[in-house]
């Protein structure tokens, strides 16, 4: 069980940098924009949200194609996709059950569920900043009645 574990808490430290680098180099890109948001029309700021989702949502893919590729490697799974499958269930915490991990390493599929949760969250908090950071400048735009 230990080596198990410690595999999970491996996985979940490189999730963890993976997320936390694309969130900041998504940071610096936006950051990079903000003097341009002030003279900008609505469009620009709607643009600049998709693109953060999207950058995240690929972000949370990427982190569930390295749960994926890791149960592939260890050969708990038949293909990639099976792996992948069961990583998107378990990451986002659904957790059909039609597909389930070996008996001996099924604490990973909580294990990932759990590191899931925490980056969904952080993303939810970037993605609050960016919107709150648009209203504001939408509203530093906007003239007084």
């Amino acid at each position: 069980m230990l080596s198990e574990l410690t595999f999970a808490f491996v996985i979940v430290a490189v999730c963890v940098v993976i997320h936390t680098a694309g969130l900041l180099g998504l940071f610096e890109w936006l950051l990079g924009r903000r003097a341009s948001l002030g003279r900008q029309t609505g469009r620009t700021h709607y643009t600049l949200l998709i693109v953060s989702v999207l950058a995240i949502t690929l972000l949370h893919l990427a982190e569930t194609a390295v749960w994926a590729a890791s149960y592939r490697w260890w050969g708990l799974f038949s293909d990639f996709e099976t792996a992948l499958y069961f990583s998107l269930g378990s990451y986002t915490t659904i957790g059909y059950g039609d597909i389930v991990l070996p008996q001996r390493w099924r604490l990973l599929g909580g294990l990932e569920g759990i590191s899931g949760v925490l980056l969904c969250g952080l993303s939810t908090a970037f993605l609050f900043a960016v919107v709150s950071e648009l209203f504001q400048t939408r509203a530093r735009r906007r003239p007084e009645r």
